[in-house]
């Protein structure tokens, strides 16, 4: 394993290799299903909104979706190579997990990567070998007590690769650390560290238990103090194990706009332009259209909808009518401005 640390303050820091389902999400070309909101655990840390935690839902890179087929043409229109199954807890509803696994698989083929987060409660012999079956290649376990442990061991008799992601807790250098041993012991070849992240909903138990928000309100001070501190003692150490520290400022920013730039660009409808993840065309109210734009309607240069004709945007000199929509490429587009001409 290489001792260099790589990496920097904006994608992070890592010593050794990284998992792929990591090396996928630096290009962006991972889909996100949040498959349940439902979880056994009660972590004063999670920052799943209130609409999500606890709750019975399903999305894809933020879109609701109402079934398996919504889930396949997400993941189709955003040119992902792979996905990462996260919630709650995926192993809630286990029989749904598998299903979309199985699925993803048959439809994208064997070399398409799913990764999937746990924190190893309801993790059992039958339970992994499911997992297995489908055809999950990593497995991300978050330990919070024991029965992550057990179910750690579990998993690593298993087919697909493991991985301990946790939160980077501020001031806890020596216990992750002593966890670290631990998992090398184990076997254990990856572990990823997180900065503590924050939300709405998990600000005031962070506050309540002293940790201090980082000016841009994204993440706890010290957290990513502490995971450096960790990496280079591991280092230091020259423990056989893989460290990564992910910033929350590459989640928010990087990993996002490098998704929806792909998505942007695999269901990228004729009149729209691309830029920076954003999509934006032109729109005449069909009441408003003059014999140009209707004339290029009937060029078949124009799209007509029920109340409007779209255009591309590079059109707006010569149409000089209407407004420019700029839009997230998301199913239906979901409009950020519209700026009249």
């Amino acid at each position: 394993m290489g001792l260099i640390i790589k990496g920097n303050e904006h994608v992070g820091y890592w010593l050794g290799d990284l998992p792929k389902g990591c090396k996928l999400c630096f290009r962006g070309s991972k889909t996100v299903i949040f498959i349940t909101g439902l979880c056994s655990d009660n972590c004063f840390y999670c920052p799943i909104s209130i609409n999500r935690r606890f709750k019975d839902v399903l999305f894809v890179n933020e879109v609701e979706v109402k079934n398996l087929r919504n889930v396949v043409e997400e993941v189709a229109g955003s040119l992902s190579e792979g996905v990462g199954i996260t919630g709650g807890d995926p192993l809630e509803v286990l029989d749904r997990t598998t299903l979309v696994i199985k699925s993803l698989k048959e439809c994208f083929g064997r070399d398409f990567h799913v990764h999937l987060y746990t924190n190893g409660f309801k993790l059992d012999e039958k339970a992994a070998a499911s997992l297995d079956n489908a055809g999950l290649d990593e497995l991300r376990i978050h330990i919070t007590s024991p029965k992550s442990l057990k179910a750690l061991k579990i998993a690593l008799g298993r087919a697909f690769d493991v991985v301990v992601e946790n939160p980077a807790m501020p001031g806890q250098t020596r216990s992750t650390i002593e966890l670290i041993k631990d998992l090398v012991k184990l076997g254990v070849k990856y572990v990823n560290l997180n900065e503590l992240e924050v939300s709405d909903l998990n600000y005031q138990s962070l506050i309540l238990r002293g940790f201090e928000i980082s000016p841009d309100g994204r993440s706890v001070i010290g957290s990513k103090d502490t995971a450096i501190e960790v990496i280079n003692l591991v280092k230091e150490l020259s423990l056989d194990i893989s460290v990564h520290f992910c910033p929350a400022l590459y989640k928010d920013i990087h990993q996002y706009s490098r998704r929806l730039s792909r998505r942007a660009l695999g269901t990228k409808r004729v009149f729209e332009t691309i830029s920076n993840g954003v999509v934006k065309w032109l729109e005449v109210e069909g009441d408003a259209a003059n014999t140009y734009v209707r004339n290029l309607w009937l060029m078949d240069l124009v799209i007509k909808s029920a109340n409007a004709y779209n255009t591309h945007y590079n059109l707006v000199n010569k149409v000089r009518t209407g407004k420019v929509i700029e839009a997230l490429p998301l199913t239906p587009r979901k409009i950020l401005n519209e700026i009249p001409i």
